[in-house]
């Protein structure tokens, strides 16, 4: 992996294939993601999947729509799923 400003492991499958998939947020913004496979023998390969800086932010937002699509029920999904992860939501429901 290169040198870059946050990484974080995303999934891992152990066996006689191996693989890891890591998310980066590089240095110059861009969004990266790296699949390693490793295989018997001396196999291996990488696919890196890259999203320019200026459209890591509208990704995410495209991503969020997907999940959650028309779902009325979207925001308070969202915040359930980053509470039971370890993150703290800030929330206001009026009235």
């Amino acid at each position: 992996m290169s040198t870059n400003m946050l990484s974080i492991e995303i999934a891992r499958r152990e066996g006689e294939a191996s693989d890891a998939i890591h998310a980066e947020i590089e240095e110059d913004g861009r969004l990266q993601m790296i699949r390693n496979s490793f295989g018997p023998g001396d196999w291996e390969t990488e696919v890196i999947a890259a999203v320019a800086r200026e459209d890591k932010d509208r990704l995410l937002l495209l991503l969020l729509e997907q999940v959650y699509g028309g779902d009325t029920g979207a925001v308070e999904a969202f915040a359930a799923f980053a509470r039971s992860k370890g993150i703290d939501v800030a929330w206001f429901r009026w009235p």
